[in-house]
């Protein structure tokens, strides 16, 4: 690589959208949403927040990737992204590494490529989340993020199972909505319903029945404050946790016993926002009778697993 490039490691979530400056080895996490009146933009991350409950007749709200695919413009995020990184205060323009998933389609990969060139950067690789996680010694690889869940196991690089399943933390946090509406009659959005299951995630991890709290409408469109017992939201982790275990087992059956007794000693890997959450380890680990190694910070792993790759 020569001497000048300026790299930035992306990884854009459903959910979160991380950068990260492998110079300065600076690192910034925004939320993947974007607020549009008409044709301007009035804010990405926090600052599309705030239009969360207001100006709802001429204020759209925009999450623009679903299934590791670009749904709606980008751009203003990844300005903003290396804005903060202040990656274009040099007289060098940056390059980005930009983590995709694994079985992302050539148009994809054009789409994500010539997205990050018109945001005014030099070069753009991109790599895929088994090309980031895959190791030497066989590995048996869970990596559960927002909206899609990918299995791989892999042996002596090279992947013999692979599978991408789309139950995620987001089908987790339309089922919280159903059951917020079906208890309390108000519609709660997307954030909130993600802010209730990380709540609920850290009550289910110490056994407790939390009193919850957030904003949602009435039918009548009028703000009101929510209250929900924690233990109420239970069966939209089951439902998705079963749904991914029985996905793990499935391909943990497909292997052959010699490589069925090596992941029952050295385990499976969980990386991802579910790796941080209640439900999916331990179901998975149930499942199989193995033990599943989550880290502490999951929705970090890709960033992680890159630093070092590339230098100022």
């Amino acid at each position: 690589m020569a001497l000048l490039d300026k790299w930035i490691a992306l990884d854009i979530g459903a959910y979160s959208a991380r950068f990260y400056d492998f110079s300065t080895q600076k690192q910034v996490v925004l939320k993947t949403i974007i607020a549009e009146k008409g044709s301007e933009v009035l804010g990405v991350s926090n600052q599309a927040l705030a239009y969360l409950y207001k100006d709802l007749d001429t204020v759209q709200i925009q999450y623009p990737i679903s299934h590791g695919r670009i749904l709606h413009s980008i751009e203003p995020l990844i300005h903003e992204g290396l804005d903060q990184l202040h990656a274009y205060d040099s007289l060098l323009r940056p390059s980005v590494l930009v983590i995709i998933p694994s079985e992302t389609t050539q148009r994809q990969r054009e789409q994500w490529q010539q997205t990050c060139l018109n945001c005014g950067v030099r070069k753009v690789e991109l790599i895929s989340n088994l090309e980031v996680l895959q190791e030497e010694n066989p590995c048996f690889l869970v990596h559960s993020g927002h909206s899609y869940t990918e299995i791989h196991i892999c042996t002596y690089d090279k992947a013999i199972v692979s599978k991408t399943i789309f139950y995620a933390g987001i089908q987790i946090d339309e089922q919280i909505q159903k059951i917020v509406y079906m208890e309390t009659g108000c519609f709660i959005t997307k954030m909130d319903a993600a802010h209730l299951k990380e709540m609920a995630s850290h009550a289910f991890k110490y056994k407790k029945n939390s009193l919850l709290m957030c904003y949602g409408f009435d039918e009548r469109q009028n703000l009101h404050q929510v209250q929900i017992e924690s233990s109420l939201l239970w069966p939209a982790f089951e439902m998705v946790s079963s749904q991914i275990s029985l996905w793990v087992k499935h391909c943990f059956d497909s292997l052959p016993a010699s490589l069925q007794e090596y992941f029952l000693v050295h385990g499976i890997e969980m990386s991802g926002g579910l790796a941080d959450c209640y439900g999916t380890s331990q179901y998975i680990a149930q499942s199989i009778s193995c033990p599943v190694l989550c880290t502490k910070r999951g929705q970090y792993d890709m960033i992680e697993a890159l630093k070092g790759v590339k230098s100022a």
